[in-house]
C-alpha cells in the first residue's frame, strides 16, 4: 500500500497507534510461548529419572511415545472444532477456550501419579491448545498495521522458543529437588502462560475482518482507524484496508464458499491446500522432532548420559536457536520466503548428514572428537532449521488463504503438523533405540525430498499484498461489490 497515506509516523516505536497496538500483538505471542513450553517440556522431563520412577509404567519404550505423542494427538482432535469456535464466535473467544481447557489439563497432570493418567491429561493439553494457537496467530496477523504485516507474521512461532526456554531451564533448576516436585514444579508453571494469556487477552482489540464479517462493520472501521491511522477515520490506508476487507466478506457471503469442500474446490485452493499439508509436515519431518523431544537419548548414543549436562545442553540449545529464529524472521521481507525455505533445508541437509556420519564413528571408536562433533553439528543443524522453518510457515500458509478460509487453511496446516509429530514421536523413541546413528540416514534422504519439493513446488510471496497473492493463485482478479459506505480509489491493496 505504498501508494497511499497513512497518520503513522514511519518509526513504529515513535507512534501512538502503531506502539499500542504493538504491545497489543503480545497477548497473541504468548499463545505460541504456551505452546512451546507445554511442547519442549517432554524433553526436559524425559531427562528427569524421578518423572519416569514416579510415573507407574512410564518405564516402557511404547506408552512413553505415546505419552509424548500425546499432545500432538489431541491437536489431531480438535481439526474441525477449533476453526469453527474461532469462525463463528471470534478470535479472543478462541484464545480463551484454549486457555481454559489448558488450565484443566495442566492441574490434571500435576496431580498425575500413572503414566496412563499423565498421557489422558496431555490428551486434553493438545486438544485446547489447537483452539488457542489457531485463533493466537490468526488474532496477530490480522490485527497486524499492514506494513509490519510480514515481520509480525513470522515472528509468531519465534516465541515457542520463549517458552521453550523457560521450560529447559525451569526443568533444569528442579532436577536439584529430592522430591516429586522436580518435575511437578516445571509441569505446574505451565499454568503460568495460560493464566497470563487468559487475563491480557481482555485487553487485547478483536479481529476487524471478523467484526465485518459478522455485520459489525462500524466497530472494525473504528478499530482500524485507531490502531492504524491514530483515530483517523478518512486516512486512505484505512479506507483502502476497510474496503478490501469488506468486499471481500461481501464476495464469500455471496458465493457461500466457506465450507470445508471450498479447500479443494478450485485449482488455486488445490494448491493452496496442498502447500499448507506438505509445509506443515515437513515442519516436523526433517529430523527436527529427535533434537526436539528426544534430545536425551540423541545424547546418549554419543556417550553424554548425566542429566544435567543433558539439561543444559538443551537450555543453551534453546537460547540459540531463538536467537536466531528471532533474527531470520525480520528477513521474511528482504530475502523472501522461498529464499529462507531453501536455504533452511539445504543447511539442514548439510548437517544431518555430518551428524550421522560422525555418530557412526563414534560408535565404532568411541573418539571424543566425534561426540563433539555431533553436538556442534546438531546445533547448526537447528539453526539451519530455525532460520526458515519457525518464523516462515504460519506466515506463508496465512497470507496463501483468502480471509474466508483462513481458519481452515491455518487448521490443515496445524493438523498436519500434528500428524506428523504424533507419528515421529512415536517411532523415534524405538528406532533410536533399535538403529541408532542409522536413523538419521532416513531423515537425509527425507530433507533431499523437502528440498526438492521447496524449489519446484513454492512460489514466493515477497513483496504481495493479500489481494496479489490472492490473484497469483486464482489467476483472476477479485470479485467486485459495490459498497455504498465507503468510496475509495486507487488498486486493491491488502486487507
Amino acid at each position: 500500500m505504498d501508494d497511499v497515506t497513512n497518520n503513522t509516523r514511519s518509526q513504529w516505536w515513535k507512534d501512538p497507534g502503531m506502539r499500542k497496538l504493538n504491545i497489543l500483538l503480545f497477548a497473541g505471542y504468548l499463545g505460541a510461548m504456551t505452546n512451546g513450553y507445554i511442547s519442549s517440556l517432554m524433553s526436559s522431563l524425559i531427562t528427569n529419572p524421578r518423572w519416569v520412577r514416579d510415573l507407574t509404567g512410564l518405564s516402557n519404550p511404547t506408552l512413553l511415545g505415546l505419552v509424548v505423542a500425546a499432545q500432538p494427538l489431541g491437536c489431531i482432535a480438535a481439526f474441525i472444532p477449533a476453526p469453527w469456535v474461532s469462525e463463528r464466535y471470534g478470535r479472543r473467544v478462541g484464545v480463551a477456550v484454549g486457555n481454559l481447557g489448558m488450565i484443566g489439563g495442566i492441574i490434571g497432570q500435576i496431580l498425575c501419579k500413572t503414566a496412563n493418567q499423565f498421557l489422558v491429561m496431555r490428551l486434553i493439553v493438545g486438544f485446547a491448545s489447537s483452539f488457542n494457537t489457531l485463533s493466537s496467530s490468526a488474532l496477530v496477523l490480522e490485527l497486524a498495521h499492514p506494513r509490519q504485516r510480514a515481520v509480525v507474521g513470522a515472528l509468531f512461532n519465534t516465541f515457542w522458543f520463549l517458552g521453550a526456554i523457560n521450560a529447559a531451564w525451569i526443568a533444569f533448576g528442579t532436577l536439584r529437588i529430592s522430591s516429586s516436585w522436580s518435575w511437578r514444579l516445571p509441569v505446574a508453571l505451565q499454568l503460568f502462560w495460560s493464566v497470563a494469556q487468559l487475563i491480557l487477552i481482555l485487553w487485547c482489540p478483536e479481529s476487524p475482518r471478523w467484526l465485518i464479517s459478522v455485520g459489525r462493520r462500524e466497530q472494525a472501521k473504528t478499530l482500524l482507524s485507531k490502531y492504524h491511522a491514530n483515530g483517523d477515520q478518512n486516512d486512505q490506508l484505512v479506507l483502502r484496508e476497510y474496503t478490501d476487507i469488506c468486499t471481500s466478506t461481501e464476495a464469500d457471503q455471496s458465493r457461500r464458499a466457506t465450507g470445508w469442500s471450498a479447500l479443494f474446490s478450485t485449482p488455486g485452493n488445490r494448491k493452496r491446500l496442498m502447500l499448507s499439508i506438505v509445509i506443515g509436515v515437513a515442519t516436523q519431518w526433517v529430523g527436527n522432532g529427535i533434537m526436539n523431544f528426544y534430545l536425551a537419548p540423541v545424547l546418549h548414543t554419543i556417550g553424554i548420559e548425566s542429566a544435567s549436562k543433558q539439561q543444559g545442553i538443551n537450555g543453551g540449545l534453546q537460547i540459540y536457536t531463538w536467537l536466531l529464529a528471532f533474527g531470520a524472521a525480520f528477513l521474511a521481507e528482504r530475502a523472501g520466503r522461498r529464499r529462507l525455505f531453501l536455504t533452511s533445508v539445504g543447511t539442514m541437509l548439510i548437517f544431518m548428514s555430518i551428524v550421522a556420519i560422525c555418530s557412526a564413528l563414534y560408535s565404532y571408536t568411541k573418539s571424543l572428537t566425534a561426540s563433539y562433533a555431533v553436538i556442534i553439528s546438531l546445533f547448526l543443524f537447528l539453526g539451519g532449521y530455525v532460520i526458515g522453518l519457525t518464523p516462515i510457515p504460519i506466515l506463508y500458509v496465512s497470507e496463501i488463504w483468502p480471509s474466508r478460509l483462513r481458519a481452515k487453511g491455518t487448521s490443515v496446516f496445524w493438523f498436519s503438523q500434528a500428524v506428523a509429530t504424533c507419528f515421529n514421536q512415536y517411532v523415534n523413541p524405538v528406532a533410536l533405540q533399535r538403529i541408532s546413528w542409522k536413523y538419521y540416514l532416513v531423515y537425509v534422504g527425507v530433507l533431499i525430498l523437502v528440498l526438492a519439493f521447496m524449489f519446484i513446488c513454492v512460489p514466493e510471496t515477497k513483496g504481495l499484498s493479500l489481494e496479489e497473492v490472492h490473484r497469483m493463485f486464482d489467476r483472476q482478479s477479485s470479485d467486485e461489490v459495490v459498497l455504498n459506505e465507503v468510496t475509495t480509489g486507487g488498486r486493491n491493496g491488502e486487507a
